[in-house]
């Protein structure tokens, strides 16, 4: 019989790509987890193998209870930015005393670490998502709780700092100063859930600190200037107090993730993160395989 694992947030760019992956493994049953399934994205993924949509929402505990009766495990992901304040942490706290109640054996969360005690100003959609984190691993005595620790997305690159400047040209407004920085395909997150849920006696109730690439303004520039062509990008070495002038709804809590990256304390594991997904994407790999993204 097969093991049902519930995916929160399955409409999103990480749980859709959990279930995806989960989807093409018969010994799962996946239910995908979402506040509209009546959505279009909703619909694509009733139609995959193994995979049924439910509705529940994460304010609403009887919902989630509704959900859990019954499943294996469960993939978490949070949203600070549907609310910007600490529900996402009673939100997370609630999950975890619900996954216990219903005898689930392993949840699989995507966490954060605390990057307050670092910079000395809050970080709030990470140090949340550290909260829960600490949450779930004080309960493993209850339950197999995995942290999967990820790092900035490749996507983010074409839909937040590629600003054109005139034609074919296009500045990087990446702060990141001189640092290297950890980053992901979020298409190869599944396979590295896929692999936790797998072998909970190797990974379970641990921090698993993931990326695909490490790299620096500079070689992001010439990246895309070797696969994009005759497009031409330049690293624009923005400073923090320019980004925070940039005024978008939480910008300062995204300024503040940069100032932490360059810090050069952030910890992932991109040799572990191949042994979870062998198909492992590097930033060239990704932007060469998707140039549509930046057009």
């Amino acid at each position: 019989m097969s093991k049902i694992i519930s995916v929160f947030g399955a409409t999103g760019a990480q749980g859709g790509s959990v279930v995806e992956a989960l989807a093409k493994n018969s010994q799962y049953s996946i239910r995908a987890i979402t506040r509209n399934p009546n959505s279009d994205k909703s619909i694509a993924l009733s139609k995959l193998n193994n995979v049924t949509v439910h509705q529940a929402n994460l304010d609403e505990p009887a919902s989630i209870d509704k959900v859990l009766e019954g499943c294996h495990g469960s993939f978490l992901v949070t949203d600070f930015a549907a609310h910007f304040d600490n529900r996402e942490t009673k939100q997370g706290y609630s999950f975890v005393d619900s996954a216990i109640k219903n005898n689930l054996k392993h949840i699989v969360f995507s966490g954060l670490e605390h990057v307050e005690p670092i910079i000395k100003k809050p970080c709030l959609h990470f140090d949340y998502k550290a909260q829960i984190e600490d949450y779930g691993l004080a309960r493993k005595d209850q339950i197999t709780f995995t942290s999967i620790r990820l790092p900035m997305y490749y996507q983010m690159i074409p839909l937040m700092f590629r600003h054109q400047l005139e034609e074919n040209k296009f500045a990087l407004t990446l702060p990141i100063g001189q640092s290297s920085v950890y980053s992901m395909n979020v298409a190869d997150i599944g396979k590295c859930v896929g692999s936790i849920f797998d072998m909970p006696e190797k990974y379970g109730n641990k921090i698993i600190p993931v990326a695909g690439d490490k790299i620096n303004g500079k070689e992001i520039e010439n990246i895309l200037n070797k696969n994009l062509a005759p497009s031409r990008y330049s690293y624009a070495n923005t400073n923090l107090e320019q980004f925070r002038s940039f005024g978008f709804p939480g910008v300062e809590d995204i300024a503040n993730m940069f100032e932490f990256f360059q810090t050069d304390k952030m910890q992932r594991d991109i040799n572990l993160t191949r042994e979870l997904n062998k198909e492992l994407e590097s930033f060239d790999q990704w932007v060469n395989k998707n140039k549509q993204l930046f057009i």
